[in-house]
Formats: structure tokens, sequence, C-alpha cells
């Protein structure tokens, strides 16, 4: 009897291992045959992303922060001084690499593209009630002694008495006063305040500067000629969003060594027709 308890005992014994060798719990060799699968783990949803603050005429918006927001990748800044050099490519005439040589050439096209962006477009352009002379101070230094003293600072005193589209082209500088229809400046009419630790302008474009020579004043000069372009954030009020209103720029300037430094001596300027389209940093 009990031989034959035994006997039952074993081979329900091995009928357990049979069956379990069926399901895949165990192999033969002892291992563990297809790994037992955990369910899943419910992960945490994703935080949603911060939203934008609505649009407002108050202030521009954080994305045109900083100097020159949109600026080309060559561009370098430090602090609020900007090196626009390394950003700019010359097609220079044979006549003006062999009267001036070719560093002097490139050095000529850059004070051209300075004057632009440092000058033409600067935090000056934005409306103010009035003007005083002293507000020009920065933009003579870009220029010759005798353009200075001959031409600039009377059509400075002009424009100060009397501000006018006019004046302002006579300047050579973009000073607006109005920022488009159903468009206004950030901030109080007449102030900066909406463009506090904003940039004004954004998104500098240029072409290739093409400089020759200018032989019509008893010392030659360089000529540089360029296109350029430029945004400044400005507020839809009907559609209540954030555009900017982009001014472009044909020029043409003749440049004069000073103390080893190329200067201003004259120019013409096309501002060309501007348009409006919603704000985008390039």
């Amino acid at each position: 009897m009990l031989t034959k308890a035994v006997a039952v005992v074993a081979g329900i014994v091995l009928a357990a291992v049979g069956v379990s060798m069926a399901i895949g719990l165990t192999a033969p060799d002892g291992t563990v045959g297809e790994s037992a699968r955990a369910a899943p783990t419910q992960r945490p949803s994703a935080s949603p992303e911060p939203l934008e603050p609505a649009p407002t005429s108050d202030v521009a918006p954080a994305s045109v922060s900083g100097t020159w927001p949109g600026r080309p990748a060559a561009v370098t800044v430090d602090g609020s001084a900007v090196d626009w050099c390394p950003a700019v490519t010359t097609e220079a005439s044979a006549e003006a690499v062999e009267q001036f040589g070719r560093e002097q050439v490139e050095s000529a096209a850059c004070a051209a593209v300075s004057f632009v962006f440092d000058h033409r477009y600067s935090r000056l352009s934005l409306p103010r009630s009035s003007y005083e002379r002293g507000d020009f101070d920065e933009v003579l230094s870009a220029l010759s002694r005798t353009t200075v003293n001959a031409v600039y600072r009377s059509r400075i005193a002009d424009f100060v008495s009397s501000p006018s589209n006019t004046g302002a082209k006579r300047l050579g500088l973009v000073l607006l006063r109005s920022a488009g229809e159903d468009h206004e400046f950030y901030g109080t009419k007449n102030s900066a305040d909406g463009y506090d630790d904003r940039a004004v302008w954004i998104n500098p474009r240029w072409s290739t500067v093409v400089v020759g020579v200018d032989r019509a004043k008893a010392t030659p000069r360089l000529t540089a000629r360029l296109t350029a372009q430029a945004s400044i954030p400005v507020f839809a009020t009907e559609a209540g969003r954030d555009d900017m209103l982009t001014i472009p720029t044909t020029a043409t300037f003749f440049l004069r060594d000073e103390m080893g430094r190329w200067v201003i001596g004259g120019w013409t300027i096309d501002s060309g027709r501007s348009s409006l389209d919603p704000l985008a940093v390039l």
C-alpha cells in the first residue's frame, strides 16, 4: 500500500512539473523561460508648457530682449558694444584695392554697416515729444570733422527746432513719428518705457557691401554701397497682437580715413517702402 501511495504522489509531482513547463514557467535547464511582464507603469503627465503672456501695448514682448535679436550668427556682442565686422562681406573694385589695400577696404565697408545699425537704426528712432542737440552726440563720432562742422551741426539745429520727416532724412537717421495704421509703439506715448529691457530694433540684414573709389574731391575717398533693413516691434491695436515695422535702406556712403579710422563724409540714402508683419525674431 505504501509503495502504491508513493507512486501516486510521484505521479502528481511529475504532472505538475509537466504542466509548469507547458505554460513556460520553467525550462529544462532550470532557467526562467519567458520573463513575466510587469504591469505597465503609468507615467506622470508632462507639465504643461507655461503660457506666453497675452500681448499688451504696455510693453514689448520678452522675445525681443537682448541686443539686436535676430542678428546674424557672426556678429559679436560685448555688453552693449556690437562688432558687425565679422558678418560683413565686401565686393571691392580693383581700383579700390590697389589704391587703399584690401584691409582698408574691408574696414571702410564695416564702418558703413556700423553707421547703419549703430546710428541710423537706434533707440533714438522712437518718437519723442522734443529733441535736444545732445541727443545726436553719438552720431557725430561716426562722421568726418569737416562734415560735422560744415553740415551736420546745422542740420541737427534745424531738426531740433522743428522735427520733420525731411529733417530726419537729412540727418541720415530713422526718426519715427508713427508706427503705421492701426499700430502703436509700446508704452507711454513719446517715451521709451515700453521698450525697457527690450530691443528697439531686431532682425538686422544687409547686402554685400560694394566698395569703390570717389575722386570728386581733392583727396580720393572710398564709396560703400549697400542695402539693409531692420524691424521695430510694434503693437497691432485692432488685432491685439505683436507686429513689427520693417524699414529698408538703400545707401551709398562716402568715407574718409581720419587718424587711422574710417568715418562718414557724406551719403545718399533712400528709405524705400516700409512694411508691417506679425512679429518674428529671425
